[in-house]
């Protein structure tokens, strides 16, 4: 039942999957919603000559409501589908956490003196500069196999440059779960240009799973548009990934695709 609620949810509102290091107004809601694939060829050496995919399903909705103008209320509902060779295993996990305000990390992640030479250089042109940072923590609860729950702690940095309708962010988030029978720690950076409704960027991401020893690898080019005075956007990502696992060293894992889809809706 909970997730046929989810799945309508889904359907009448979608949205991006990460909170990011911005907290939201006092009063202001905000859905998100994502959905992505990937597949990836593999080969065992002792196995028969015919080759394996490894595929994967992931769909997810994020919820955040601005409880202060420090502090937002953040929720999430996913669910992953992952098929390896003759193995299928599905999981579902549900999320509940704070995040908080953290201005004395928002040191900024450009270079030294960027910004400096920047206004020296262009001296007429008006530059704005927002340092963001903030903090996670929260409660986690995962069913599949198997069955499990635990907490997750987070760290989001943001550094925008703007001039005119021209910006460059960056964003760094490093989070770490410590689930009843596993230990995950996952990282991000995104990097974006926008100018008036469009923006264009990559993304690189880690995740491992250091108790199964599961890693992977993402990489992706991403395109979103944003209309104005509307408060929704919608995100294209496509690129590759890769995959490897330490505790089973036979197996060859190649280059594999990727493909994400998200709508994000301000109230």
């Amino acid at each position: 039942m909970r997730f046929a609620v989810f799945y309508l949810a889904l359907y009448l509102v979608a949205s991006k999957a990460s909170a990011g290091a911005w907290v939201l107004p006092m009063g202001e809601t905000k859905a998100s919603a994502q959905f992505s694939e990937r597949s990836q060829r593999l080969h065992f050496p002792l196995a028969p000559a015919r080759g394996y995919t490894l595929r994967e399903t992931h769909t997810s909705l994020l919820l955040e409501h601005g409880l202060s103008q420090s502090v937002t209320l953040v929720g999430k509902l996913s669910q992953q589908r992952f098929s390896e060779a003759l193995r299928v295993r599905e999981t579902q996990t549900s999320q509940m956490d704070l995040q908080v305000a953290a201005p004395k990390l928002a040191a900024g992640l450009l270079p030294p003196y960027v910004f400096l030479s920047l206004k020296k250089l262009f001296p007429k042109t008006q530059w704005r500069r927002e340092k963001v940072a903030s903090v996670r923590a929260g409660i986690d609860w995962q069913s599949g196999k198997p069955d499990q729950s635990g907490y997750h702690l987070s760290v989001s940095l943001a550094d925008k440059v703007s001039a005119g309708r021209l910006s460059v962010l960056q964003e760094v988030e490093f989070s770490e779960s410590r689930l009843s029978r596993e230990h995950h720690v996952n990282g991000q950076y995104r990097f974006s240009i926008q100018r008036g409704n469009w923006q264009i960027g990559s993304q690189a991401e880690q995740f491992e799973n250091q108790t199964t020893g599961y890693l992977s690898l993402k990489h992706s080019l991403r395109l979103t548009w944003k209309p104005e005075p509307d408060a929704y956007e919608i995100t294209l990502g496509r690129g590759h990934t890769r995959v490897n696992n330490r505790h089973r060293p036979l197996t060859q894992f190649q280059r594999g695709q990727q493909w994400t889809l998200e709508f994000q809706q301000n109230f």
